[in-house]
């Protein structure tokens, strides 16, 4: 699903390069945000403090982000390349784009800034979620809908930054929570409808202006899909593309493909003619974007990614084995003393 929602991001930007369009993109980053909600409450469940999990996300966040940002500043002092608006290449600013605070040298990573600020409300929802249920969590959800029409709160941090999906996280978060006894006994024959349901309404609604009711919306689809993804009836045909090789392998390199398409594309904008017809300058873009793209995607993942998630999860497991050996001792102190 991730590799279908980061290549999709990269059709829709190869769009707007060819024609006016109110479509953003905005679909398949809600698609992210419901992922990343549902697995990182996989990872809460198996271990809720609060310290290892936001180290966790650092050490898969921050990385690749960091060579982003070092690659398009070198590539800006050597050559004047940039990726859209000209930013401030001055040092204060480079360090708040790797830092994700801010996202105007690379303008796809405001995504991220929300993700670095849905990390307080996971742990919040999910803490709420163990002690008292489902409810207050959907409360909470509920007041994040809310506020997500509000305008001075969706523009709250400035640049390209939308925090109206942030409740996305939250929701699926508590896709974990119930849903699966619901979808799971859903005929496949009903199942295979909802999930394309969930896909054309989606797309419907993806080509649309985005508000926070189209957003509420995919919201929704992308919720639906990943229910029936996790915990539908086995071998979905309308899930069936998900389980390509190929879709596998950009569901792997998704991360860093969503962080240097943008670069691809605008590599793509300088070699491509500017006088073609916009559906086939966009299928063009949108093919030199890929091609492009998909290698140093690949390379970052396989040289920044892997590492410094294998990296953090050695931490963990050294913190356990520290751990361990600590509450060894302390039992076989007391099993001297007792004696």
């Amino acid at each position: 699903m991730r590799g279908f929602a980061a290549v999709s991001v990269l059709a829709f930007h190869a769009c707007m390069q060819s024609w006016e369009t109110i479509a953003t993109g905005m679909a398949p980053v809600v698609v992210f945000f419901v992922l990343s909600g549902f697995l990182l409450s996989r990872s809460l469940d198996r271990d809720p403090d609060p310290l290892t999990f936001v180290r966790h996300r650092l050490f898969r966040l921050l990385p690749a982000a960091i060579v982003t940002v070092l690659l398009l500043t070198l590539a800006y002092r050597s050559s004047g390349f940039h990726v859209g608006f000209l930013p401030s290449f001055d040092p204060l600013n480079i360090v708040l784009n790797a830092l994700l605070i801010r996202s105007d040298i690379n303008g796809v990573m405001w995504s991220l800034t929300v993700e670095c600020v849905a990390i307080p409300v996971i742990l919040i929802s999910h803490a709420l979620l163990r002690r008292h249920g489902a409810t207050p969590v959907w409360m909470v959800v509920g007041f994040l809908v809310a506020i997500s029409f509000w305008g001075p709160y969706v523009h709250l941090l400035g640049d390209f930054t939308n925090l109206a999906p942030l409740y996305a996280f939250v929701v699926g978060l508590l896709t974990r929570s119930g849903v699966n006894l619901l979808v799971g006994r859903v005929r496949p024959s009903r199942a295979n409808v909802v999930v394309a349901t969930a896909f054309v309404m989606m797309l419907v609604v993806a080509v649309r202006k985005q508000t926070a009711v189209t957003i509420a919306f995919e919201t929704l689809c992308a919720s639906a899909l990943v229910c029936f993804s996790a915990f539908g009836p086995d071998k979905l045909a309308a899930l069936r593309p998900f389980d390509f090789d190929v879709v596998r392998l950009y569901g792997r390199i998704s991360y860093s493909f969503y962080l240097l398409h943008a670069i691809g594309l605008a590599i793509a904008v300088r070699l491509l003619p500017s006088d073609l017809p916009p559906t086939i300058r966009a299928a063009a873009l949108a093919v030199v974007a890929l091609l492009i793209t998909t290698p140093a995607a690949w390379l970052m993942w396989r040289f920044i990614e892997v590492p410094f998630i294998e990296l953090g999860r050695r931490r963990m497991v050294a913190k356990e084995r520290l751990t361990d050996g600590l509450l060894q001792a302390d039992l076989t102190s007391a099993r001297k003393r007792s004696n």
